[in-house]
């Protein structure tokens, strides 16, 4: 077990007032089986106290509220301690619960990079292609397999698409889809989470994005999660290994916007400047 101080600020400055701001936040690590979290406060600036928290249809710990006033910023520093234990995530999930998992979503679909990647690194005797009288993708029901298998395919893919695919900071935008990504070749690590779960769920396999952070990034990062036999395992694309008790989750969700750690909508004409920093270090007290 390895026990986490984490600090997450995040400001953002505008360059008009502006005026019914109404915020959502998932930026605090998340209570399972395989992380405690034993500590966390946070304070918004400016306060306004209207804010409330409560959970999302994926579990995850949500802040909203509104800034009534006209402003020209907008903020939260978060500080938690949590520990987290090495090993795959326990959940003997229901094939109900599972199945939000196993489709494409606007963001993963794939298209014409993606589909000819599938062709040249498909497995010997699988059929990726789905029908549309099946409930789940091809596959997935009547597949045997061995245990582990499911991770071990999921190695063999990540490390294909660690190979054709560069980290370049700015290549990519929030809205940029996995297909996008990988038609350019280049991208952040949600883009890497993005094109893995594509890849992985046209080959009917249970997969989910994961945002959260890891020590000496100085900002938050992605990474997904394959399920088989009860367990969620997570694979980190980006730097394109298996993840460990060094990962901190915040938030799970389809893809990366249902993992959106801040969102927000409000009234006024007006640029705006984002601005986040994370400090992730070990530490045995509280």
């Amino acid at each position: 077990m390895k026990r986490w101080k984490l600090i997450y600020e995040l400001r953002i400055l505008f360059s008009e007032p502006v005026f019914d701001h109404f915020y959502s936040l998932r930026c605090f690590p998340k209570n399972r089986s395989m992380q405690e979290v034993c500590s966390c406060a946070y304070k918004i600036v400016p306060c306004s106290g209207s804010e409330c928290q409560g959970r999302d249809s994926f579990g995850n710990q949500i802040l909203y509220g509104r800034m009534e006033e006209a402003g020209r910023e907008f903020g939260i520093t978060m500080t938690a301690v949590a520990a987290v234990r090495e090993g795959p995530e326990p959940e003997p999930s229901s094939y109900y619960r599972l199945g939000m998992y196993r489709y494409q979503t606007p963001y993963t679909s794939p298209g014409q990079s993606i589909r000819e990647f599938l062709k040249m690194h498909q497995k010997p005797g699988h059929e990726t292609a789905k029908s549309p009288e099946a409930p789940f993708p091809a596959g997935f029901l009547n597949r045997r397999t061995e245990p582990g298998a499911i991770w071990k395919r999921t190695e063999v893919l990540m490390d294909e698409v660690w190979n054709k695919f560069s980290y370049q900071s700015g290549s990519t935008n929030a809205g940029t889809t996995a297909e996008e990504a990988f038609a350019q070749r280049q991208g952040v690590c949600q883009d890497y989470a993005q094109i893995l779960l594509s890849i992985l769920r046209e080959e009917g396999i249970t997969a989910r994005y994961v945002a959260g952070a890891v020590p000496g990034e100085g900002e938050t990062h992605a990474w997904v999660e394959v399920w088989q036999d009860g367990y969620w395992k997570g694979f980190d694309p980006t730097n394109n290994r298996a993840t460990d008790a060094s990962y901190l989750v915040f938030a799970v969700g389809r893809d990366a916007w249902d993992c959106a750690l801040n969102r927000g909508i409000f009234r006024g004409n007006a640029g705006q400047e984002k601005r986040i920093y994370v400090k992730m270090e070990e530490t045995e007290h509280g």
